[in-house]
């Protein structure tokens, strides 16, 4: 049990958290504060502990200290008192018993917003399972460390052996016997694979290879340059043509196709007249359209693919492709009556020239007159003879080439000798198995084979532990599944989680894998990404559903604890986003956690719940339970420290303040400022009366105003019960009203005289209790 946290310093808000003293704790308590005060970071230190993480203490530092935090807990361990402090960045020594529900449980184990990830699921598994079931999955998780271990052994080994072992596989160079005439075997077999060398180049020649015939498709070409445009108008394309024809000149349709673009303005940006109602200047837009644009494009890309599919560069190849041959040729001439191919490539080069130059010419005119078909059909016919004629030349070539490779190859076929290398491959194995008994390799072999039997067990034992941890998890889960299914009913949830079971699907590590039953139907858990489109956690269940999941999660497993009696519970503002219905339910839950473990800190921002939850505990049976309230308050500069709680006077309202205010010092019990009881006289009647006339005085209505109201009351109005008390009223207003000014103002009263303000105090009092 944390028995006092007798320091905290430089931590979030809480600069010097114990400023105000040691906060003393016992075995139940509720610390309040408002939002924005420190909870969380409380929370998040009391998780630090239980595990001795400095990680989460350095993280939540104060910002504006330049000094590391410093914590010190008296905790109760094995009867006695002990002092466990985080100074130098770390801990003394771990809380292991403490366990915390707070949004950092709901992330790290439950859900983010509007989905419940991997990782997720993975710490969620860790925390359902309990001691005897993580214990086993620790010790997979060990055999695995262990395995990896063996593998980098054996890996290192065969690192080892690879070195010596190559060409051979591993497993073939570790089977390899000792050969006691190694040597010799190896010397002989040199001697053999000499005498067939000779043989094995004359096999390794290259041959004479064949030329590609010339491949351009002049059907295709002729076809773009007989393209014509059928939608232009015919006047328009009549005036047009009769404009052009006026001025006449090479390239002049281009030029005006080109002039297009620049008709922004309705102007001539050539003189800058005006172009409107110009009728050259409507044919010329029906004239060049986009069909027009397009078909200027195709004729622009004709020339150029004219110019590379026909151009003096293949002529070349072929040329080179020919002088490859005739090396190749002459190559083998020391062993055959060979032929050299020629090849006429003068010809081809004059056919290729003559057809190029004819579609260039063909393609430069259509580009001039893109509206105008081109070509014949006595010049496509003309031209292909061309290129079949140039494409006879290269065949006849091929032929003589193809008439050389098939005496090559019928003599390389007549070729009789050993196979060089099998003779060789014969040579590395023997070299290999001399490698094999070097005593470096024959120890990396003995490591190889210890390390993968040892892997080997480990294996099977890893596997073995696995099924009993399945068993033992499978197990777990059922009973874990019941209870948070019996926790949810009880919250009145109108969902349930089905089929949890662990999974290794992934990273192999195992995690929780479950469903939602919604309605009787089985909601997937899905992911971000399913959120806008099928039903999934993210969409299905609301804020409140999902807070109540991850609380039934957490107390599920306090539940099956065995060890629930030495736990210490913390709980982080646990009915957060819940009803009022599961907020009574928690409540319950907590008094039957305070009952069963061994200390409970609830923190919370709701002071109706703190006050409901003393009064719960207070009120159990057979033994009432005390719960001791602390708060944490604002302090100088804005940060935070515990002070004492006053939880009623938190939960009371204006009206009961400013009651107990000016009672208490009518009785002589008020330490509070004279000032404050004065400025309380008046609230306190204004209250009052809006209690006693709700109809007609509203809450935020004056004391004075109040008063001319019931001084213009006529006899049927209520507030004529006040007309004998005016002149009373008037007198207490005159004097509360003193204390009501602007601090700020010129106006500033003396504290009020303590006979005075007695004698005004118990006026004010005897309003409410004479005349009610």
């Amino acid at each position: 049990m944390i028995e006092k946290i007798l320091k905290l310093q430089n931590l979030g808000l809480f600069k010097d958290g114990t400023v105000n003293g040691p906060a003393c704790l016992t075995r139940v308590c509720a610390i309040y504060a408002e939002n924005g005060r420190g909870k969380s970071t409380l929370a998040a230190m009391l998780r630090a502990v239980s595990s001795a993480d400095s990680v989460r203490i350095n993280a939540r530092r104060t910002i504006d200290s330049q000094d590391p935090p410093e914590i010190s807990l008296l905790v109760e361990k094995a009867s006695q008192p002990t002092q466990v402090n985080f100074t130098g960045n770390a801990w003394t020594a771990p809380v292991s018993s403490i366990v915390v529900f707070d949004s950092e449980f709901v992330e790290l184990n439950v859900y983010s917003g509007f989905e419940i990830r991997a990782d997720q699921r993975q710490s969620l598994l860790e925390f359902a399972l309990g001691d005897q079931a993580v214990l086993l999955k620790k010790k997979v998780e060990q055999l695995t460390i262990d395995i990896e271990i063996q593998t980098r052994r054996r890996g290192e080994a065969e690192r080892t052996i690879s070195g010596y072992a190559s060409p051979l596989g591993l497993t073939e160079f570790m089977s390899l016997q000792p050969v006691s005439d190694a040597k010799s075997q190896i010397d002989a077999l040199h001697k053999r694979i000499e005498a067939a060398k000779s043989v094995q180049q004359l096999l390794s020649r290259k041959e004479p290879v064949g030329l590609p015939p010339i491949r351009f498709d002049l059907g295709e070409t002729f076809a773009t340059l007989a393209k014509e445009l059928e939608d232009v108008e015919e006047s328009a394309e009549a005036l047009v043509r009769k404009h052009f024809a006026k001025h006449g000149g090479l390239g002049l349709e281009e030029w005006v196709s080109h002039g297009q673009r620049y008709l922004v303005l309705d102007e001539c940006p050539f003189c800058g007249q005006s172009l409107s109602g110009l009728d050259l200047i409507r044919a010329y837009r029906s004239y060049f359209n986009e069909a027009y644009s397009r078909l200027k494009s195709e004729v622009a890309s004709l020339e150029q693919k004219i110019a590379s599919a026909l151009s003096e560069s293949k002529v070349e190849a072929f040329e080179g492709a020919v002088a490859t041959n005739n090396a190749r040729i002459e190559a083998w001439r020391d062993q055959l009556e060979l032929t050299v191919p020629m090849l006429a490539a003068n010809k081809i080069r004059i056919i290729l020239d003559r057809v190029r130059q004819a579609l260039l010419a063909l393609a430069s005119k259509k580009r001039q007159n893109p509206l105008e078909a081109v070509g014949s059909e006595s010049q496509l016919q003309e031209l292909t003879a061309d290129l079949d004629a140039a494409n006879e030349v290269i065949a006849s070539y091929n032929a003589s080439v193809d008439a050389q490779v098939e005496k090559i190859e019928t003599f390389k076929k007549s070729l009789a000798g050993e196979d060089v290398s099998k003779l060789e491959s014969a040579v590395r194995k023997l070299e290999a198995a001399q490698k094999r008994q070097l005593p470096k390799v024959v120890d990396a072999v003995s490591e190889y084979q210890a390390a993968d039997a040892e892997r080997k067990r480990l294996e099977e034992a890893k596997n073995f532990a696995r099924e009993q941890a399945d068993k033992l998890i499978e197990s777990t889960l059922q009973q874990y599944q019941a209870t948070i299914n019996s926790l949810l009913t009880s919250f009145g949830a109108e969902f349930s989680i089905e089929q949890l079971k662990p999974t290794y699907v992934g990273s192999g590590e195992p995690r929780a894998e479950y469903g939602l039953s919604v309605r009787n139907k089985l909601i997937k858990l899905g992911g971000r990404s399913d959120v806008p489109k099928t039903p999934c956690f993210g969409n299905t269940l609301g804020d409140g559903d999902k807070r109540t999941l991850a609380f039934a999660f957490f107390i599920a497993r306090l539940r099956t604890d065995p060890g629930l009696n030495d736990k210490i519970v913390v709980l982080d503002d646990p009915v957060s986003s819940l009803d009022s219905n599961r907020r009574h339910r928690t409540l319950k839950l907590i008094c039957d956690l305070a009952t069963k473990c061994r200390q409970v800190i609830v923190l919370s921002h709701n002071p109706y719940f703190v006050r409901e939850l003393r009064e719960q505990l207070c009120g159990m049976k057979p033994v009432p339970l005390t719960l001791r309230i602390l708060g944490i308050r604002r302090v100088q500069k804005g940060y935070s420290a515990f002070a004492p709680c006053d939880i009623d006077d938190v939960c009371s309202s204006d009206y009961y303040r400013h009651h107990s205010l000016v009672s208490d010092y009518v009785d002589g019990k008020s330490q509070a400022d004279v000032r404050d009881v004065a400025k309380a006289i008046r609230p306190l009647l204004e209250g009052y009366y809006h209690r006693r006339f709700p109809r007609r005085i509203p809450r935020q209505m004056l004391l004075g105003q109040v008063i001319s109201e019931a001084g213009k009351a006529a006899p049927a109005d209520p507030l004529s019960n006040l007309k004998p008390l005016i002149k009373e009223l008037s007198e207490i207003n005159e004097y509360a009203g003193k204390f009501h000014h602007d601090a700020d103002s010129a106006f500033d009263p003396a504290p009020p005289n303590d006979t005075e303000l007695l004698q005004f105090a118990r006026r004010a009092l005897n309003l409410i209790y004479q005349n009610g």
